[in-house]
């Protein structure tokens, strides 16, 4: 709990401390895995972040995605990402989850877990809801 307690505080101080470019909306992935895509107005940098698996975690029944970061600039490059977790008709929202990557080479990806630390009590789905992306001083 302590780990995750500084990752979020890290996440905010960096986050507020860059000027960065920032988007919300996005594609979106069922926990059932089926995946749809994303919408034209979707957030800048969208193609960067993939939602590869949405499934509540069998340990401890989280909401939980598993997602790919690709650096498709030309700079090494730090992301912040948030990923929602909602009901299947998207009016109630479970939770959120933070992927937090540090110093991604061009070209370079990076598989990561975002974890809503709330129990998925049903079916759900996984979107991309905001992505930060700025150059790795």
């Amino acid at each position: 709990m302590r780990k995750l307690l500084i990752a979020v505080m890290a996440l905010s101080v960096t986050i507020g401390i860059a000027g960065c470019n920032t988007s919300s909306g996005g594609g979106s992935t069922s926990s059932s895995g089926s995946t749809s895509s994303k919408p034209a107005s979707g957030p800048a940098h969208a193609e960067d972040v993939a939602i590869t698996a949405c499934a509540a975690d069998p340990t401890t029944s989280f909401a939980e995605a598993k997602v790919t970061v690709t650096n498709h600039s030309s700079k090494t490059s730090n992301y912040a990402i948030t990923i929602a977790f909602e009901s299947q008709d998207g009016k109630t929202q479970i939770g959120t989850g933070l992927v937090a990557v540090t110093n991604l080479a061009p070209g370079q990806q990076s598989p990561q877990d975002a974890n809503s630390l709330v129990a998925a009590t049903g079916p759900f789905t996984c979107k991309v809801a905001e992505i930060t992306r700025y150059a790795a001083a």
